[in-house]
């Protein structure tokens, strides 16, 4: 992506005294400004990757970093990984991957495999191999895989006719639909493996809650049952109409199209946009790392912990915009060097080292700034 120089029109004299004033009254350097009491990392420019780099697709659906720090990107066109040269190899039809859209992906801890789902079939990658598995030879419920996990040796896929679990063991297939679950509908979007159930992430139906051992399902609905607002705040689960769901420590995270909410076992949570830092309700992906989250939206990569929050934009002339909420102060906003490569974040994989984003036009590699560290505190002798 490349920027235009923007001149300043004020007298040199004019923009060094702003900029002095400026540090003044924020007491500290521009880099601190950003990190200082944040509870997670701030990125300081992005690195955005495309056609030049072997990507085949201007859409990035999922990028995933596995446990071999090998980096997987799914794309309109193909499976792709990043190569030692910094390019990107396709792997397509051709060579055995059951569509050439990638949905979804998800490394199993144990093994390395790597298992992708597509618009026409699941996929299971190991040992340089791809392994096939259709609706007509396996028990998969749909062709159209658009969430995957894996849990207690158990491979769990949302399909567009219902949520399926393989045992990776066995090899035997069961499938939960309208006909043997508490699901009012079989399309489901995304599925996620916590300590002891599974989320199901329902597209008209909330979310239900699997126990594998009692074989039992609880709903989680709307309370309020608007499909376009969120009537009373912090009441369940901000709207049936599910995108995403992702849970990491006890803390499970809700996307929808009309908001976000996020569920610590007792207690639910919803934002929407205009009345929190939101910066849009169409919330299509989530990522926890620990207690704090990066969300996608259709206008941003954001991440917050609930209470603070960052999000990184692009302005309507391309420029990079990085907005941070902090409790009972004004929005701090400023201008990155480099910006994120399309501002529609369809997935994302983080850590606390970087972060990298799926988005409509391209992969982006977010670069973190250096963060403040804590002082020791001299033992007592």
């Amino acid at each position: 992506m490349k920027f235009r120089k923007i001149i300043n029109p004020r007298p040199l004299w004019a923009a060094t005294v702003a900029a002095c004033a400026l540090l003044m009254s924020a007491g500290r350097g521009v880099g601190e400004t950003t990190t200082e009491g944040l509870p997670f990392p701030i990125i300081e420019r992005f690195e955005n990757f495309g056609h030049d780099q072997g990507i085949p697709a201007h859409k990035v659906h999922v990028v995933l970093k596995t446990s071999d720090s090998k980096l997987w990107i799914g794309t309109w066109d193909g499976l792709c990984v990043r190569e030692e040269n910094g390019k990107f190899k396709r792997y397509g039809p051709e060579d055995g991957l059951t569509h050439k859209m990638v949905l979804c992906m998800v490394e199993d801890p144990k093994t390395g495999d790597l298992w992708i789902g597509t618009m026409r079939g699941l996929n299971k990658f190991s040992g340089g191999k791809i392994t096939r598995y259709v609706q007509t030879d396996s028990g998969l419920p749909n062709n159209v895989v658009y969430g995957v996990d894996v849990a207690d040796d158990k491979l769990w896929v949302a399909t567009a006719a219902g949520a399926g679990v393989m045992d990776l063991k066995t090899g035997a297939w069961k499938i939960y639909d309208h006909t043997n679950s508490n699901m009012h509908e079989p399309w489901c979007y995304s599925i996620k493996g916590a300590k002891d159930v599974v989320f199901i992430g329902v597209w008209g139906g909330g979310i239900l809650e699997h126990n594998p051992q009692l074989g039992t399902f609880k709903a989680y609905h709307d309370p309020d049952g608007d499909f376009h607002y969120d009537l009373v705040p912090d009441d369940g689960p901000i709207n049936d109409i599910t995108s995403w769901i992702a849970w990491k420590d006890g803390v499970l995270w809700q996307n929808t199209y009309f908001g976000m909410s996020r569920y610590d076992g007792k207690y639910w949570k919803t934002w929407v946009q205009d009345k929190s830092p939101l910066p849009s309700n169409f919330t299509q992906f989530a990522w926890p790392v620990g207690k704090y989250c990066w969300i996608g939206t259709d206008r941003s990569a954001t991440v917050t912990d609930g209470t603070y929050w960052a999000n990184y934009m692009l302005g309507d002339k391309g420029e990079s915009i990085l907005e941070i909420h902090r409790p009972k102060q004004a929005a701090e906003k400023r201008i990155l060097p480099t910006g994120i490569c399309n501002a529609f974040v369809l997935g994302i994989w983080a850590d606390e080292n970087e972060a990298w984003f799926a988005t409509a036009n391209g992969l982006s590699h977010g670069i973190f700034s250096p963060r403040p560290s804590v002082p020791k505190v001299a033992a007592a002798k």
